[in-house]
């Protein structure tokens, strides 16, 4: 499972850097512009109706199953892989049926906080995006298809190249003074991706012959694949009303505001995309095989490397949010007023970081291990809380409570997670650890930090210097850091 997930972290971290640049391109020529508000909200408005039947279906029903039946049956994992593509293909066609025709209802609902002209733009990418459903969704079946395989070459890559799209498409626009451009880069970045995949796949032999199924296989297929998803069935809803939510608050709070969501969340979800979706992703296919104690095992080791990482990032986030913000983005159309509603997006963010990046790993395992009635549990707690905090706060906070929305969301799925997966003890044994830690760090910039460019390279040093002291000290810590220079030495 590690080797695997080095393969994921590296397609991840080329996609993040592919990332960066479309992020930072966005920000410096249309800065958070209601141009990048209506984009930010078109996008949303594509996905939203499209994970609401592909993502725990492909994750929690179709990879676990096909990852069980690929060596025993290979009929049976023939019959679940066109049972699931038959489920999409009609999805697919009906998404983009409601995407063309119900365009003004549906962006209305989405941002109610928009003017008139900002929904006219949002509607016009959003018609572009939504012909990209199809080959959105064919290049997540063939790269789950391809997990299946023990194969993550399309997994690793699919954020790549989806932001090579969002570049080219965003340069066009600046160039050629054509907005829709934008909109248009994402639908043929996964045009392009779907037909690669296609191309992966057959070469490989990993598309059965439909004539080779018998009825009673696809029966006997769709029946435990409906006893898997059944559990998770109210989960996009939660999810999907959770992004309308988030959505329509920012809204309210205006053009900026919604813009800046996406540029805080990408820092903040550059993490997870990093190390928690590689980790959950190879972990779908290799628990799917192990028993219960394996299960358990392997989290025990791998939960307490994962804290280790990410409480100190998450606190070094949320203390140079400022700094990172201007960093990155801050140039161009992107100024100090785009850079001050950014960071107190991030801020909250940033501190319920550690929580999402361990909670997503721990949902993963639930849903390996078809645990999906604990999933929903779980989902729905965290989700409702984010969305009362976010109507209940948004007139108190402004736009910081999007942020804090996230951290509470990431709590609640940590602690809720990891006592269904009977992990408690092992992750608050950490954190009595590393609290203290994370307290001493916190309290740095009342000692020192001078401003400007000097200012980042005390704040590294800072950084390095206190966790690294402060881990070497406590020999629970110390053991975890080894635990990690062992992994990546064998892995090299």
């Amino acid at each position: 499972m590690f080797k695997s997930f080095v393969q994921l972290f590296f397609g991840s971290l080329a996609g993040k850097l592919a990332g960066v640049l479309r992020e930072v391109l966005l920000a410096g020529l249309f800065g958070t512009s209601s141009m990048v508000a209506a984009l930010r909200a078109a996008q949303s408005a594509t996905l939203v109706p499209v994970n609401f039947f592909t993502a725990d279906a492909l994750s929690a029903g179709f990879l676990p199953l096909y990852a069980r039946y690929r060596d025993s049956d290979a009929r049976r994992a023939g019959a679940l892989f066109w049972w699931t593509a038959l489920l999409l293909a009609v999805a697919s066609t009906i998404t983009v049926a409601f995407l063309l025709a119900a365009a003004h209802v549906w962006i209305g609902l989405l941002v109610p906080g928009f003017t008139a002209a900002e929904r006219s733009l949002t509607i016009e990418f959003l018609r572009i995006m939504g012909l990209g459903v199809p080959f959105y969704i064919a290049g997540g079946l063939f790269s789950y298809l391809e997990m299946g395989h023990g194969v993550y070459t399309l997994a690793s890559t699919r954020a790549t190249l989806q932001s090579a799209g969002l570049i080219a498409g965003t340069l066009a626009a600046y160039v050629l003074k054509s907005p829709s451009l934008l909109a248009w880069g994402f639908t043929i970045a996964y045009f392009v991706y779907s037909v690669w995949g296609y191309a992966r796949i057959a070469r490989h032999g990993w598309i059965p012959i439909p004539s080779a199924l018998a009825r009673s296989d696809i029966h006997s297929v769709a029946s435990e694949f409906w006893h898997v998803v059944k559990p998770l069935l109210l989960i996009p809803v939660l999810l999907q009303g959770n992004t309308i939510a988030e959505r329509a608050v920012a809204s309210m709070l205006g053009v900026t505001t919604f813009a800046a969501l996406d540029y805080a969340r990408f820092i903040s979800d550059t993490g997870i995309l990093l190390f928690a979706v590689p980790l959950g992703l190879a972990g779908l296919s290799a628990i799917s095989t192990m028993t219960e104690q394996e299960t358990k095992a392997s989290l025990v080791r791998v939960v307490p490397v994962l804290l280790l990482v990410s409480i100190p990032v998450s606190m070094g986030m949320a203390l140079n949010s400022q700094w990172i913000i201007s960093l990155v983005y801050q140039r161009g159309h992107f100024d100090s007023t785009s850079t001050h509603v950014t960071q107190l997006i991030l801020w909250g963010y940033a501190f319920g970081f550690w929580a999402q990046l361990v909670s997503y790993v721990l949902m993963k395992a639930l849903s390996a291990r078809l645990l999906n009635g604990a999933v929903f549990r779980v989902m729905a707690v965290g989700l409702v809380a984010n969305m009362l905090v976010n109507f209940c706060l948004y007139r108190l906070l402004g736009p910081a409570v999007l942020g804090l929305g996230g951290c509470v969301y990431g709590v609640v799925l940590l602690v809720l997670s990891a006592r269904a997966l009977g992990l408690t003890k092992i992750v608050f044994s950490r954190l009595v650890w590393l609290a203290p830690g994370a307290g001493g760090y916190m309290l740095i910039p009342l000692v020192c930090f001078t401003q400007g460019q000097l200012g980042i390279v005390e704040a590294v040093a800072w950084f390095a210097v206190w966790w690294g002291a402060f881990i070497a000290i406590v020999p629970v810590l110390r053991a975890d850091a080894r635990v990690i220079v062992a992994k990546w030495s064998k892995a090299r």
